[in-house]
Order: C-alpha cells, then sequence, then structure tokens
C-alpha cells in the first residue's frame, strides 16, 4: 500500500512538472494550422524547424542569451563568493551580535522586492547623476548586489553554508593555525577546497535563479535586453508585429511562437541540469542543506 501511495505521489508531481515541457515541445515541432486540427493532439502530423528559427530571429536570441549567461555567471560567482565567507563567518567565530546578523540575513528572505523595488532604483539613479558613473542600465546594477552578499535568495545561500560549515571539525583549522595560517589563509587554504559539494549546490540554485529572473532586470534594464526580459515581452511583440506577408500574426502563431520561445529559454537550463544532476544530486545529500 505504502509503494502504490509513493508511485501515484511521485507520478503525479511528474505529471504535473513535465507535462507544461510536453505540451512546449509538442507545440514547437509542428506547423501552427495543426493548432486548428482536431486529430493532433501530442504527436504533430509534419515535423518542422521553422518556428525555431522564426522566433529566434525575432527574439534575437544570440544576444540576449549571451548577456543573460553573462550577468548570471557574474552574479553567481559573487553571489557564491560572499555566501560563502558570510556563512563561515557567522559559524566559526564568537562576535557580538553574530545571532542578530543571523536572522537578519534569514529576513532577507520573506522581504518582498516590490518592498525595495522604489528606493533600490533611486539610489541607482542619484549615484548616476552625482557621480555621472551608469548603474541602470548596465551589469552592475545587478553584480553589486551580488558583490555585497544581497543579491537574489542571499540569505538562503549564507544559511546554507552556515550549516556545512557548523558541521566540518574544528580540528582542521586549529591545525591549519598550528602551522602559521592566518584565518582567512585557513579558510582559503583548508576549508575552501572542501566546500565542493555546498557550492554546487548554491551555484546551480543560484545560476537558475538569475537566469530565470524578470523582475529585476526589467526593472533595471531599459535599452539592453537579456533573454528573460525579451521572452517576457514577446507576447506583446507578436501583437504588433506583422509576416512576411504585411499580415498581423494569427491567434495559433502567436501561441505557437509563443511556447517556441519559453522551449528556447529553458532549454539552456536543462542541458545544464542533464550533465550536472549526478553531482547535484550527491551535493545536495552531503551539503547538510537540511541542518
Amino acid at each position: 500500500m505504502a509503494a502504490l501511495l509513493r508511485f501515484c505521489l511521485l507520478f503525479g508531481l511528474g505529471f504535473i512538472i513535465l507535462y507544461p515541457i510536453a505540451y512546449m515541445i509538442s507545440l514547437t515541432f509542428r506547423e501552427p494550422a495543426e493548432m486548428l486540427d482536431p486529430t493532433v493532439v501530442w504527436i504533430p502530423k509534419t515535423f518542422t524547424l521553422d518556428n525555431i528559427k522564426q522566433v529566434y530571429s525575432m527574439l534575437g536570441y544570440t544576444q540576449g542569451a549571451i548577456m543573460s549567461a553573462v550577468l548570471s555567471l557574474s552574479c553567481t560567482v559573487l553571489q557564491c563568493f560572499t555566501c560563502s565567507l558570510a556563512g563561515y563567518g557567522l559559524a566559526r567565530f564568537k562576535f557580538r551580535g553574530r545571532t542578530l546578523f543571523f536572522f537578519v540575513a534569514i529576513f532577507t528572505l520573506i522581504v518582498p522586492p516590490q518592498s525595495i523595488m522604489m528606493p533600490t532604483y533611486i539610489n541607482y539613479a542619484n549615484f548616476t547623476a552625482a557621480t555621472g558613473i551608469p548603474l541602470l542600465d548596465t551589469a552592475w546594477s545587478l553584480i553589486l548586489p551580488a558583490l555585497f552578499g544581497a543579491g537574489l535568495r542571499s540569505g538562503l545561500f549564507i544559511f546554507i553554508f552556515r550549516q556545512f560549515y557548523r558541521n566540518m571539525p574544528g580540528e582542521l583549522e586549529e591545525a591549519a593555525y598550528i602551522d602559521g595560517c592566518k584565518p582567512i589563509a585557513a579558510y582559503w587554504r583548508v576549508i575552501f577546497p572542501n566546500t565542493g559539494a555546498v557550492l554546487l549546490t548554491a551555484f546551480i540554485f543560484s545560476l537558475v535563479w538569475y537566469w530565470n529572473d524578470y523582475f529585476n532586470v526589467s526593472l533595471y534594464f531599459n535599452n539592453a535586453r537579456p533573454l528573460s526580459v525579451l521572452v517576457g515581452t514577446f507576447s506583446d511583440f507578436l501583437y504588433t508585429a506583422r509576416n512576411e506577408q504585411g499580415q498581423a500574426f494569427t491567434a495559433a502563431e502567436t501561441l505557437t511562437y509563443l511556447q517556441t520561445a519559453c522551449l528556447l529559454f529553458i532549454t539552456p537550463v536543462l542541458v545544464l541540469y542533464a550533465f550536472l544532476q549526478k553531482y547535484f544530486t550527491q551535493s545536495v545529500v552531503r551539503s547538510g542543506i537540511v541542518g
């Protein structure tokens, strides 16, 4: 009975997760006209790559994907670096206010981003006006928060690193101190090389969240367009664009192109997970993410 319940639960979860992806794949490789054919449910009568070519061109996919990749990788590396240092300090050093700082870091997880949206935007705009150094519409608008431990869900990563470091034996650092290492040198030479599991977990989560982020990039970027913004505004583009014959796109074409754009957007993440899923699963188990 327990095995049957587990099967039903896993099957239901798998269906909920995989159904949208299967739907996108089905629409991507079919002719838009087959959307109105009741005999076509999942498998297209005619497989075509024209939808991908059309959407790839209309989106400006290459430029948007490169920009998203650079932003995501830069912010992810900086966020993992700063959060690991913060987690190490909270886990290993005793100082006044340590508990308060930890709760403040966790509190950032429940603060709605909309509540700090306007103050942050105004600060960036005022900084640009005062110094002449542009922050808006540049990568710095996302890099600076990641550099100072205030990136996307940084509180979660600080918590993960803190829990991991608390479970590491203190004798490692004591041996390094005896050999003449200072705290920073002990961290880089002894502790950090042993953080592969938790580092991979934080890296993948952070990279995916930055890749999928629409709220921040749509707020801070006006002219430059990362891929998430291009896909998020693609429906508006289709409603006003015209095809090669000068006609508006039909409802079937609009829906097909939207699903194709979504599939192109998630494909890099799916490919990344396909290569790293084995190591990711092992890292979650070994990182002590559950405390």
